[in-house]
């Protein structure tokens, strides 16, 4: 079992995030009717916001560990 600090849980915590807005995001597409179309839009947003975060977390602790 790998150890648990700060550096290793941030990483697990975002792609968790992400995992859940995804969720989200799959129950709001599939009752689109009942949605108006700036909600979607907004909840389109969020969702990218948090995969740019994650991802740009991601690629921060690549280049940090390997210097």
């Amino acid at each position: 079992m790998g150890k648990l600090d700060a550096a290793s849980l941030k990483p697990k915590i975002a792609a968790s995030i992400v995992a859940i807005s995804s969720i989200h995001l799959l129950r709001a597409f599939m009752k689109v009717e009942q949605i108006p179309n700036d909600k979607l839009v907004w909840y389109l947003v969020i969702h990218m916001t948090f995969v740019a975060v994650a991802a740009a977390k991601g690629f921060m602790g690549k280049m940090v560990s390997h210097h």
